[in-house]
């Protein structure tokens, strides 16, 4: 029971440190265009993040489902930022 708790709480732990991360990276590689490629960017950080995390603390969740997390979060966040007006639509560079 003590190790689901530690496990429970390096996730939380994790994704907590993952979502700071997300959003630096995603407003660092706007540029025009491109979505595609920047959301693999973003998302090959998360993975080398997770890479790092995995071998400090106690994680109960793969990285597949990290990833899958953090795409649906990128989504989610551009999303908005583009409702907001926060990127420039324009032709890619």
């Amino acid at each position: 029971m003590y190790m689901s708790i530690l496990k429970i709480l390096g996730t939380l732990k994790l994704l907590a440190g993952i979502v700071p991360i997300v959003l630096t990276l995603i407003k660092e590689f706007e540029v025009p265009g491109f979505g595609k490629e920047k959301k693999e960017a973003v998302l090959k950080a998360v993975g080398l993040f997770y890479d790092q995390i995995v071998g400090t603390t106690l994680i109960g969740i793969s990285k597949e489902k990290v990833l899958g997390i953090a795409g649906d979060f990128i989504d989610i966040a551009v999303a908005f930022f583009n409702i907001v007006g926060y990127f420039n639509k324009g032709t890619p560079i």
